[in-house]
């Protein structure tokens, strides 16, 4: 077996040293740069076989073993409540915290989701292919991670039950009629351009500080059409796969939507609400009214990430 050895290289100009290494053929050489490229495969052979990793980033340093499982209890604060959507009312308790290859520390709960009628998650692929048909998307939908962050997800839950309380109290509204019904969780679009943040997402949330593009006002930006989303959408590579494939991954999120206005260029906060007898402002801007495609939300834990959704364009 062909093995380099290393020798030292000095720049005659900058007298800078280096470490180089040597092979004794061409050949030599090309086997070993193959043997290294199938032991950098076999390494992530593990990892892809895995659900529970966190896949969209190549590692630093291969890792020859399986991730180790960890068990993630999300609790009863952390599960959402019978005014969610399916599939999130429906999501297990429990989970197997993320793995990371570079070994970055991740505090959310993740399994990843393929299109095989046989597996468990098999109802909940299928909400999620349905919702990728209808809003908007003509490319192919190649897998899905779900994301459960139990303390994103605690925060919502109670940003949920606040909101929905304030809004049902009629005396705080002129006419004496609550707003109850117009408080709802949608499931909504997200893209963003890198996989760091996806990942920053997935760990920290939305962060309203991070919006680049505010037309209806300084917030995090939610789409109801997939085919807006990708437009701010990431390239992923996926590993084992060839490098030219040309794959992107966008969020689908959790959003609470309540009241809304049309919004402005750089608005913030939102107005308050002229028929609000304490003056509350409006929980959402959007672009138009009624039927809006773009929802914005300007408080923290008004949205969750709930998918990350991996697809061919």
């Amino acid at each position: 077996m062909d093995c380099p050895s290393t020798a030292s290289q000095v720049n005659l100009k900058t007298k800078v040293k280096r470490t180089v290494r040597r092979f004794s053929s061409q050949a030599g050489k090309t086997q070993y740069l193959q043997r290294e490229v199938e032991r950098q495969s076999l390494s992530w052979s593990n990892w892809i076989g895995v659900s529970f990793t966190w896949l969209l980033e190549p590692p630093m340093v291969p890792n020859q073993e399986f991730p180790p499982r960890r068990s993630y209890i999300l609790g009863d604060d952390a599960q959402p409540g019978p005014h969610f959507p399916e599939p999130l009312r429906s999501w297990p308790r429990a989970g197997t915290c993320a793995a990371h290859p570079k070994g970055d520390p991740c505090n959310f709960a993740l399994e990843r989701l393929l299109p095989d009628a046989r597996c468990e998650q098999a109802a909940e692929w299928s909400i999620l292919q349905q919702l990728w048909q209808n809003r908007g998307r003509r490319s192919r939908l190649l897998a899905a991670f779900r994301v459960q962050n139990r303390g994103l997800i605690t925060s919502f839950v109670a940003a949920e039950q606040a909101m929905r309380k304030r809004l049902a109290l009629g005396t705080d509204f002129v006419d004496g009629s609550p707003r109850e019904a117009s408080l709802g969780v949608q499931l909504l679009w997200h893209g963003t351009r890198s996989q760091s943040s996806l990942l920053d997402i997935c760990r920290d949330g939305f962060d309203r500080a991070h919006a680049s593009s505010c037309m209806y006002g300084k917030g995090c930006y939610f789409a109801t059409s997939g085919t807006y989303s990708d437009k701010f959408a990431c390239h992923v590579r996926l590993p084992g796969t060839d490098g030219g494939r040309n794959v992107r991954a966008m969020l689908l999120a959790a959003v609470l939507v309540g009241e809304c206005v049309v919004g402005t260029s750089n608005m913030y906060p939102p107005p308050r609400k002229p028929h609000s007898v304490s003056g509350e402002r409006y929980e959402n801007t959007c672009d138009r009214l009624p039927n809006p495609s773009i929802y914005v939300t300007f408080k923290d834990h008004q949205a969750i990430p709930a998918y990350i959704m991996l697809y061919e364009p």
